[in-house]
């Protein structure tokens, strides 16, 4: 299942740093703001560097996976990417392996990943901070679709924070770029108190290194990193972007009543689980496979992909990041 990683080139010398824009991103749509915030991030890359830098605004982040993989060709020593965790996930899917760096700038509305490694939440600290931050290798998932799935993208795909099936990607498919723009994460919140009367469970089998789970679940979702509220509140029991596993949380209820309690349970519990009791399960697991009936439709990182079974691997330490200084 593995994806080849690449092997970097080494760098001609005075080659530009890049800094990519996502020009739709909800916390820099408004065009003074992000181009001033452009010029600090110009300003940043040439200092962590010592070199040039320069800058590319896209209008949608499917396009910055080829414009990062082309800077990572043509020598850039450092990605600077501002736009939300889709867009930092198409630019980590091309820094993989290569040993090039990747600056974030949290421009979107949840900015998990940036959240859960430390990176300060405004954008104009996140920009300050890249000059003068340190580097981490982190973790990356990486997702293919199972025979009978029906998925939009070609597989495999790049997983940064979490994908889920089930109610959590009901909630992300049914939040609109005019709500994120406006409410932030509480967006996200406001669409899931509207479907909660859906709930329903659905059946599940899981397979987490080789051992084969089934049960019947409201929400499953497979975390290399995040929170709940960015910055604010997380697991007790933390999902660790560095330790070379994925976790696999089963949320499982009859109802809404039901699913409530079991996401509070997660938020609270310290404990690792081994099966899937009545409430839920937190197993980790560096290989994961899942099939549910009928098919629940599937994210990544707040996309909703298509629906179905899928299959998901860590790749451990394979992404390089600048973190605040002190996170370092």
């Amino acid at each position: 299942m593995g994806e080849p990683t690449p092997v970097a080139a080494p760098a001609p010398r005075g080659a530009p740093a890049l800094v990519a824009v996502i020009r739709g991103a909800s916390r820099i749509h408004d065009p003074e703001r992000r181009e001033a915030l452009v010029r600090l991030a110009l300003a940043a890359a040439r200092g962590r560097t010592g070199g040039d830098a320069v800058a590319v605004e896209l209008d949608h982040p499917g396009a910055l996976r080829t414009t990062v993989a082309d800077a990572i060709a043509a020598g850039a020593p450092l990605v600077v990417v501002l736009g939300g965790d889709g867009s930092q996930r198409e630019a980590a899917a091309a820094l993989a392996g290569t040993g090039v760096p990747l600056g974030i700038v949290p421009a979107g509305t949840a900015n998990l990943f940036a959240a859960s490694v430390g990176i300060p939440g405004a954008p104009e600290e996140a920009v300050r901070a890249i000059a003068a931050g340190t580097t981490r290798s982190l973790d990356l998932g990486l997702v293919r679709p199972l025979p009978g799935a029906e998925w939009r993208p070609a597989p495999p795909s790049t997983m940064l924070v979490a994908m889920g099936t089930g109610f959590d990607a009901r909630v992300m498919a049914g939040t609109g770029g005019t709500a994120k723009r406006r409410l932030g994460t509480a967006a996200y919140f406001a669409t899931g108190l509207r479907q909660l009367h859906r709930a329903r469970p659905f059946e599940v089998a899981l397979e987490i290194d080789g051992t084969r789970h089934e049960t019947a679940a409201l929400a499953v979702l497979v975390a290399n990193a995040g929170q709940l509220l960015p910055g604010l509140l997380g697991p007790r029991l933390a999902v660790d972007p560095a330790d070379g596993l994925l976790d696999v949380l089963v949320v499982r209820g009859a109802g809404p009543i039901g699913g409530l309690r079991s996401g509070l349970l997660h938020l609270v519990r310290g404990a690792e689980d081994t099966a899937v009791a009545d409430w839920g399960a937190r197993i980790r697991g560096r290989s994961i496979r899942l099939w549910s009936d009928p098919p629940q439709p599937v994210e990544i990182d707040g996309d909703v992909v298509g629906a179905g079974a899928f299959e998901a691997e860590v790749r451990p330490s394979v992404l390089r990041v600048v973190l605040h200084a002190r996170k370092g």
